[in-house]
């Protein structure tokens, strides 16, 4: 028995032992809640799963670099702690904190659970070309996905910025450059390679909401996507 039929065979075994150990699971129908973090990572997955996966496979000291960030993090809660008592500190405080690690930036998010309906969003200029071909619409988070003829997708989303939710943006590989959408601070993201796509993020502090951009498109076409970006008109 050849190598390439030994690893089919033992495959084969795994896969069946599998499908009786966790037979409850796998036919179950029940539908399982995902948190819009889970979603978005899920999302990356499905998009490139080599960048993906890259990202989480990194050498160990990279891994320490990361605990440093966290120490500097664990010094913020005491920051976090005077904000819940004293008003005047938390009202001069902003309420996210970007952390750069050498391969991504992770924008955190603190402050209270925001209750009420997600405002609508839209893109009002919409490359021609493009076709919506998935929607996802949850409490506090949402994505609307096009795609053009040659197969390249537009991706367009948002959610509330608040304790327990997270953005994690990808810097390996990209130029970043801080810039400005209506008026709000952002950064885009700039693959260098031109195969990969790139990503413009902005923050609008005052409806506590974090957008990206993500398209095969240069700077200036994804800018101009990005400032076309408005509250959708109530159809009632």
């Amino acid at each position: 028995m050849t190598n390439d039929t030994e690893h089919s065979a033992l495959r084969g075994l795994f896969l069946d032992a599998a499908a009786i150990e966790f037979s409850e699971e796998l036919f179950s129908t029940k539908p399982v809640a995902v948190s819009p973090r889970f979603q978005r990572q899920m999302n990356a997955m499905l998009t490139n799963p080599q960048r993906w996966a890259k990202r989480r496979v990194r050498p160990l000291w990279k891994k320490c670099v990361q605990t440093a960030a966290a120490i500097l993090l664990v010094c913020s809660l005491s920051l976090g702690t005077l904000m819940a008592v004293s008003p005047t500190v938390r009202a001069a405080v902003i309420h996210w904190v970007t952390e750069w690690y050498e391969t991504h930036i992770l924008y955190r998010y603190y402050g209270k659970q925001i209750s009420g309906e997600l405002p609508k969003y839209e893109i009002t200029e919409l490359p021609e070309g493009y076709a919506e071909t998935e929607r996802i619409e949850m409490p506090e988070y949402f994505c609307v996905t096009y795609k053009n003829e040659e197969g390249q997708w537009l991706r367009f989303d948002y959610s509330y910025m608040q304790q327990g939710s997270a953005l994690d943006i990808l810097t390996e590989g990209v130029e970043v450059q801080d810039i400005t959408v209506n008026g709000f601070d952002g950064q885009i993201f700039l693959s260098l390679d031109p195969k990969n796509d790139n990503t413009l993020t902005w923050i609008d502090p005052n409806a506590n909401l974090q957008f990206e951009v993500d398209a095969f498109l240069d700077e200036s076409d994804i800018l101009y996507i990005a400032e076309s970006v408005a509250l959708k008109e109530s159809t009632k």
